[in-house]
């Protein structure tokens, strides 16, 4: 896995000392789905909003192609985001993030699956794989599942929002923008 470098150095835990305080009363199940654009946005929103309040975050990322300009602040903000290196297979890195999932689970307090949808689509993870990472989840975890495609998996999720494109700049021919799309 890709680790993006800490700014408090090489310590794992450097920047994420957890207080007291710092704790949910109840996690749930999230999903930012559909074919319009905000998801891993929404996603990332929720994580800083969290770290603001001192709570230990995780972004896990599946088939994300492109260096984003995330990999580069989340460090600054001592948010964690670790993705799949990209020399190995698809599948290989799907099983990898997977695994690191479970391990996490049941040491952070918000967990994201960013681009969880297109692991499912390619066949990489199964939704018996989703079911038992959820089974996994303590109580006070909160999970967070975005991708397109990850409307059937609502009967497994709290709350599940869906990004409807109602009007884009791509249809006029503007292609994703450094620091807006990516």
């Amino acid at each position: 896995l890709t680790r993006i470098p800490n700014p408090d150095g090489d310590k794992p835990d450097a920047g994420h000392e957890r207080t007291e305080m710092a704790s949910l009363e109840v996690g749930k199940v999230q999903i930012y789905t559909g074919d319009g654009k905000g998801k891993t946005t929404a996603a990332l929103g929720l994580a800083m909003r969290a770290k603001g309040y001192g709570l230990d975050v995780l972004m896990l990322q599946f088939a994300k192609k492109l260096h984003c300009a995330e990999h580069d602040a989340a460090p600054r903000l001592g948010l964690r985001i670790e993705a799949g290196p990209m020399r190995d297979t698809p599948e290989a890195c799907a099983e990898q993030i997977m695994e690191l999932a479970r391990e996490q689970m049941i040491k952070v307090d918000v967990l994201i699956l960013d681009e969880l949808g297109e692991a499912i689509r390619r066949g990489f993870v199964t939704r018996e794989d989703v079911e038992g990472l959820i089974a996994l989840k303590p109580a006070t975890t909160e999970l967070v599942l975005t991708g397109r495609g990850l409307l059937p998996l609502a009967d497994l999720a709290d709350l599940v929002t869906e990004m409807r494109p109602v009007k884009h700049y791509f249809d006029e021919g503007l292609l994703a923008r450094q620091g807006i799309e990516y």
